[in-house]
């Protein structure tokens, strides 16, 4: 096999990262040695040929491919044409689906999208975690009831299609390139006022000239444009942001006089210098400094919700509806009943905690952002909220500065997961229940296997589904303390 070689391939599968998987089967394969890497990719069953991967195809689709990477035991291809499509494939809703580096399974029915993501889960829990029994260990996924517009808050980029083009663009990046903007016309991503919103801010800077920052010159106006609503209130945010002096302010409020659902206007300058901190100034061009939103707890009768203020800085899961689910699953595998001590770690704003007050006796919330923990603070104050407690830090350097001893953790770490060393000071704990909340099962998977080989056995995992259309998925697994492992 050579780097540029064309070549037929049929697709298999759906690899977590998503693109498609094919065989090989008159290549030899090597013994892998990544077994991180294999559990990403493939099963077991599928190791007697030589792996290749590419983007943009689905299961039953018959391809032309040509090679552009070649490693030891797998190869990458670009599609080069569909000789026969799936009868999985389905027509993309969006007329830049193919072009935008944002949703990849728009050609797959949603209903399939969530068969190969619980797929995935399972394939993660028994190559990479080992854990037995994972047809009834994972559950069915839950799947989201509203798969287009789910998006609460999107980033737009100002900027050229190209080195040839000379108008200024406004949308997201084309798929592989990072520099580049192409004009965004429509998005079933976050709202349908969001299009609207583009087309505007779009015009209002080709009439007046504005130009954009290139980075490769540290100069030019215009960086970027954030749109935030909360899907449960309908209240709007704009915030454009730019690297110079903006003094169209009162021009650029005027564009969305007639749109009475943006109740808040932002103006953020970005200074950046080399050898120097980048400095962000924040100013409130009109309306509220905040937008409000509201999450209400999908497994309770009683129907409780939380208050929350959101700034332009300040983190909010982007699926609004499917994090009341996602944290409603925490609460649920947290068993709380009423004299629990919870630990909060990588808490963010403090969201999962605070679901938690009323059920606990007390509740410890550990992050490192500090911005996060100030707001995390403001919510509990906002919902009268009384017996938690937020922290800065680093999880694995101050977790043994909280003053008290955990019942029940719950963590909600980035990517990468938690990693041995966290693993082993929550075990120290010995709590009775671990609540882990994971968007990448490969780690989660990883995290489980320590768990239970320190005599923890994990009870359950419950995927659930924040981005359609996306090859993410998270997961909530609950872990309970027992005599099992070590």
């Amino acid at each position: 096999m050579q780097k540029g070689q064309i070549i037929n391939l049929e697709i298999k599968k759906l690899a977590f990262g998503g693109q498609g998987l094919g065989v090989l089967e008159n290549v030899i394969s090597q013994k892998q040695e990544d077994e991180t890497y294999v559990a990403r990719t493939s099963s077991r069953a599928e190791d007697n040929g030589f792996r290749v991967f590419a983007d943009g195809v689905v299961p039953g689709d018959k391809i032309e491919a040509r090679i552009k990477k070649i490693k030891k035991n797998y190869a990458e291809a670009d599609v080069v044409s569909i000789i026969e499509p799936s009868p999985l494939r389905i027509a993309p809703k969006c007329k830049h689906f193919g072009k935008c580096g944002g949703c990849k399974w728009q050609m797959l029915a949603y209903e399939e999208q969530l068969k190969f993501k619980e797929s995935q889960v399972r394939e993660a829990m028994s190559h990479v975690g080992g854990l037995k029994n994972v047809e009834t260990l994972v559950k069915p996924i839950i799947g989201c009831s509203e798969p287009w517009f789910y998006r609460n808050k999107m980033e737009f980029s100002f900027g050229n299609e190209s080195k040839e083009d000379t108008e200024l663009r406004l949308g997201l990046h084309p798929a592989g390139r990072h520099v580049d903007i192409f004009d965004v016309e429509e998005c079933f991503l976050q709202s349908e006022k969001s299009s609207e919103i583009l087309a505007r801010v779009r015009d209002f800077a080709r009439k007046n000239n504005l130009s954009f920052y290139n980075s490769a010159t540290n100069a030019g106006l215009l960086s970027s444009l954030y749109i935030r609503d909360g899907k449960n209130t309908g209240e709007i945010m704009v915030n454009l942001v730019t690297c110079e002096e903006f003094m169209l302010g009162k021009e650029f409020c005027e564009l969305f006089e007639d749109m009475p659902e943006i109740v808040s206007i932002y103006w953020t300058k970005i200074a950046r210098k080399r050898g120097m901190k980048t400095q962000v100034g924040e100013v409130l061009l009109k309306g509220k400094p905040s937008i409000r939103e509201e999450l209400g707890m999908r497994h309770e009768a009683e129907g409780r919700s939380l208050k929350f203020k959101i700034s332009p800085q300040a983190f909010f899961q982007p699926n609004t509806h499917q994090a009341e689910i996602l944290y409603s699953q925490a609460v649920k595998a947290a068993g709380l009943t009423g004299s629990e001590v919870v630990f909060d770690l990588y808490c963010g704003t403090g969201t999962i905690g605070l679901f938690c007050a009323h059920k606990a006796k007390k509740i410890y919330g550990l992050e490192l952002n500090e911005s996060a923990i100030a707001n995390a603070k403001q919510n509990a104050m906002l919902n009268g909220i009384e017996n938690s407690w937020f922290k800065a830090g680093d999880v694995d350097k101050s977790i043994r500065e909280i003053p008290d001893t955990p019942d029940v953790v719950i963590v909600d770490p980035p990517r990468a997961g938690l990693g041995e060393s966290v693993v082993l000071k929550i075990v120290d704990f010995q709590p009775k229940t671990v609540v882990y909340v994971s968007c990448d099962p490969v780690n989660l998977a990883r995290d489980l296997k320590t768990f239970e080989e320190n005599g923890y056995k994990v009870e359950s995992i419950q995927p659930v589904d924040m981005f359609p259309h996306t090859y993410h998925i998270e997961n909530v697994a609950r872990i309970v303390k027992g005599k099992f492992g070590k």
